[in-house]
């Protein structure tokens, strides 16, 4: 069984799992980093942010209105209590996810960045898990909706 660091080493890349690294010369001069660097950094941080804010904001607002149009007119709305619970169930836990998940890549390449570490800065596994989530949760959501729909006619 593979340590965490070993396969954190393998999904990130270090000195031992970047192809050719090992290979590579010690500096004589030492390594200058730019300030962009952090700056990217910081950028892609608040981008993770931003977009599951945004995503918590709509589940909550969904929630919210939903229980507000309810008890103020006394319509039936098409879609069912069940559906808007379903629809804060999944789109808050994510949203809260998403902002550790951004919070922990944020923390690794800064001190990646800070110790001058050779390897990979690009995401590989992040980016995708994060989406195929989203999509999951949202396909459940729209197949529940949809029944709500045709249920209600």
């Amino acid at each position: 069984m593979a340590s965490s660091s070993a396969v954190t080493d393998q999904l990130f890349g270090t000195l031992g799992h970047t192809e050719g690294a090992l290979y590579q010369l010690p500096r004589k001069i030492p390594l200058r980093i730019e300030p962009k660097t952090y700056f990217a950094n910081e950028r892609t941080f608040l981008a993770w942010l931003s977009m599951a804010t945004t995503l918590g904001t709509v589940a909550t607002a969904i929630a919210g209105f939903s229980v507000e149009d309810g008890d103020a007119s006394g319509r039936k709305s098409s879609i069912s209590p069940r559906t808007v619970e379903l629809i804060s169930m999944l789109l808050l836990p994510i949203s809260v996810g998403m902002i550790a998940y951004a919070l922990f890549i944020f923390y690794s390449r800064s001190e990646n960045i800070r110790k001058k570490r050779i390897g990979f800065f690009d995401e590989k596994v992040g980016p995708l898990s994060v989406a195929i989530i989203v999509m999951i949760s949202l396909t459940l959501i729209l197949a529940s909706a949809i029944k709500d729909v045709v249920s209600s006619r």
